[in-house]
């Protein structure tokens, strides 16, 4: 049966070969592991990873397939020829990971480069991949090589970067590539002829063009480029399969001659062999003139296939790759099936792998409602994975912390948000929702999540934390600053844009937050920066530098998640029938609408935990100090743990009261003693907030047509919510 398009989820058991090419790889480098650390400490500052990225290179053998392709090039060579894997990898991961390729976002990126490379300049500010490419990477390599060596790297990295967006395109539609086009794209996209020009001139021998008239240097590099890429397919035909890459070779293949899952991974094998063949048979009727060249490919080669032998990435379990079937590939988070529809991910954990370790980032996904409610309340959970999550942009904060400095921190902020404060603060969240609708009417149609859902949380916390938020202005200038705040923190993909950006808006945030604290420091009022400022931990006060990152942690967490959760609800009561009438009847049916909502659409879909020691739960076992992602979004959906889960049941909490508790049926607060400090806010700003909107709108109703549907990979909701009013 021929494979399915967008995903194959499930297939029969299959045989991957393993990949035996007759070529041999380069001799293991003596200076190997400084080589390595030279090239992670060259990405750290130019921006290209943060310390995530940075543990992960080190600990991994990803680079070390950039050592080996440097082959015996000393000096400047060698480190030119590891940078750029360095940067080619970062640039593969932002367009195969989310969203970022998109929107014309990729098209900009190559723009750039043509005019970087061109001597042109242009960078934007904002990028740290061209920046390093612009300002230290371009020029190293230039000095390399004459002007026709560096004409043709240039125009090789140009089609590279233009089969990518090739490729970008087609996965934005329903386009597909044959065989033919199909080979033509890939050699480019793979970026293998790029790599051999810098191997070449990394080893001081840059070669004309073409050494005969017959074209035999541009026949071998073509055949070694289909070798590498392919290799690389046939190594991840699971993994791709699994999360609906339809562009690899064997998927490919499989849909242009209706194959099975088997006779494609075997049809692309012996594309592979006759391409090996090929560059052989090459290689013999020019020995004369593409002997030196053939040789530093045939390592070239070798390397490659070595290197997927070895990396974990591309083995399916253990035993290697003798036999394979998709349902044993665990789906990884950089997927950007989990922006765009997530379930179908998470049904497919659950039920195969729900310990699961993901390779690409280096993360256990724990998937079942069990294990992330154990996860959620157990010590051995701790916060430590916020040393690279938050850490280096607010430094150690409240979120960072466990034990007894967690409590401690906690209970100093816990009055805010709880019995007599918490009446006052719902008093002006009716006030805002009642003002935000109020700029509603005489209007016929609005986003609501532009115009409601957005602002009113937002206003809220700043009037918590004594900050003004109360024009569009205002609000769209916090918004600025949580967006880019919350992007950071959610930044598990780690892609280096987002790195760059997180401390400038950091900056400018504190910028505009010291004068309040100065104020607040003379002359208290009744906000929760002045009771910051006035607190003691273990009889020292607070420092600036903690109340500004406490801030911008409330600031960002307050707004964030809530308008999501607000945005959700509202879609609920909206789509769902019988909700709307529900709620306008009983006000305290807003409270099960909204326990429902976080439940089944969960505003956060995961948080990151780290492991303090080896810990056994009921579906497996996580290492000591592991990253663990809790997919709070799949345990709310678990039919071991919910009836029809993925039904919406206005009646189906026992005890509507509990479930704004840290015993909670759902987790989407949380649990245990990281229970969300603000889910009595929550609660309060959402359940009046759908009140208001629905007195003062009694009609609201969705506009004809296909509505937006929800996405987000961390943060999940509908992007516009467009009524009538």
């Amino acid at each position: 049966m021929p494979l399915p398009s967008p995903a194959l989820v499930r297939s029969a058991p299959f045989t991957v070969p393993r990949l035996r090419l007759p070529f041999d790889a380069p001799p293991t480098r003596p200076d190997a592991e400084p080589l390595r650390a030279r090239a992670i400490r060259w990405g750290e500052r130019h921006g290209l990873i943060g310390p995530r990225g940075s543990a992960r290179l080190a600990g991994t053998s990803l680079l070390g397939l950039g050592v080996a392709l440097a082959g015996t090039a000393t000096g400047a060579g060698a480190s030119v020829v590891v940078d750029w894997f360095l940067w080619a990898v970062v640039l593969d991961d932002r367009v195969d990971d989310g969203p970022w390729a998109e929107d014309g976002a990729l098209d900009r990126f190559t723009a750039a480069v043509e005019a970087i490379t061109g001597g042109r300049g242009g960078r934007p500010a904002d990028d740290p991949m061209l920046a390093a490419l612009a300002d230290d990477l371009w020029p190293r390599t230039v000095a390399l090589g004459d002007a026709a060596w560096v004409e043709r790297l240039r125009g090789h990295l140009l089609r590279h970067l233009d089969a990518q967006r090739e490729l970008v395109r087609a996965r934005g539609t329903a386009a597909d590539l044959g065989v033919e086009d199909y080979v033509r794209v890939r050699r480019h996209a793979f970026g293998a002829l790029v790599f051999f020009d810098l191997i070449e001139a990394g080893d001081g021998a840059a070669h004309p063009a073409a050494a005969c008239r017959s074209g035999c240097r541009d026949a071998l590099r073509e055949r070694a480029a289909d070798v590498v890429s392919w290799t690389n397919d046939i190594h991840s035909v699971a993994k791709d399969a699994v999360l609906g890459e339809r562009f690899n070779l064997v998927t490919v293949l499989a849909r242009e001659r209706a194959l099975g899952v088997q006779g494609a991974v075997d049809a692309a094998h012996g594309m592979l062999v006759a391409a090996v063949d090929d560059f052989t048979a090459v290689r013999r009727r020019h020995a004369a003139c593409g002997s030196g060249v053939a040789r530093r490919l045939e390592q070239v080669m070798g390397a490659c296939a070595e290197w997927h032998r070895t990396a974990s990435r591309y083995h399916l379990r253990a035993g290697g790759h003798a036999s394979a079937h998709t349902g044993e590939v665990t789906p990884t988070l950089k997927s950007r099936q989990f922006e765009v529809d997530p379930h179908p991910l998470y049904a497919l954990l659950r039920t195969t792998r729900p310990v699961a370790y993901d390779e690409p980032t280096d993360t256990w996904l724990l998937s079942r409602y069990a294990d992330v409610r154990a996860a959620l309340t157990d010590p051995r959970f701790t916060n430590a994975n916020y040393g690279w999550q938050i850490a280096p942009l607010l430094g150690h904060s409240i979120v960072s912390m466990d034990g007894r400095e967690h409590a401690a921190h906690r209970a100093l902020l816990t009055p805010a948000f709880r019995s007599r404060a918490l009446a006052l603060i719902q008093a002006s969240i009716t006030e805002v929702a009642a003002s935000l609708v109020g700029e509603l009417r005489g209007h016929d149609r609005a986003d609501l999540v532009t115009a409601f859902a957005t602002p009113l949380p937002i206003r809220v916390i700043a009037r918590v934390l004594g900050l003004p938020a109360d024009t569009p202005e205002q609000v769209d200038r916090v918004r600025a600053w949580t967006g880019v705040g919350f992007s950071y923190l959610a930044n598990y993909r780690q892609d280096p844009g987002l790195l760059t950006r997180g401390p400038a808006n950091r900056d400018d945030f504190y910028d505009y937050l010291q004068p309040h604290l100065d104020a607040r420091r003379a002359r208290p009022a009744g906000d929760l920066i002045s009771a910051m400022l006035a607190s003691t931990v273990d009889g020292r006060p607070l420092s600036d530098e903690y109340v500004r990152g406490c801030c911008a942690v409330l600031l960002t967490a307050g707004s964030e998640t809530s308008t999501a959760g607000l945005a959700n609800l509202v879609v609920n009561a909206l789509d769902e029938p019988g909700v709307r009438d529900a709620v306008r009847r009983d006000p305290a049916a807003a409270d099960r609408a909204l326990a429902e909502t976080l439940r089944r659409d969960a505003p956060m879909q995961l948080v990151l935990r780290q492991t303090s020691e080896a810990v056994e739960l009921p579906s497996g076992a996580v290492p000591a100090h592991a990253t663990v992602a809790c997919l709070i979004g799949s345990a709310n959906r678990d039919p071991e743990r919910f009836d029809r889960p993925d039904e919406f049941d206005l009646d189906r909490a026992d005890g509507i009261d509990r479930e704004y508790s840290a015993a909670s049926s759902h987790l989407s607060f949380g649990a245990g003693r990281h229970y969300c400090l603000g889910a009595h806010l929550a609660r309060a700003e959402l359940t009046t907030g759908l009140r208001v909107l629905l007195d003062a709108f009694p009609g609201l109703r969705r506009p004809p047509g296909p509505a937006p549907a929800p996405t987000g990979f961390v943060k999940r909701c509908p992007p516009r919510l467009d009524v009538l009013l």
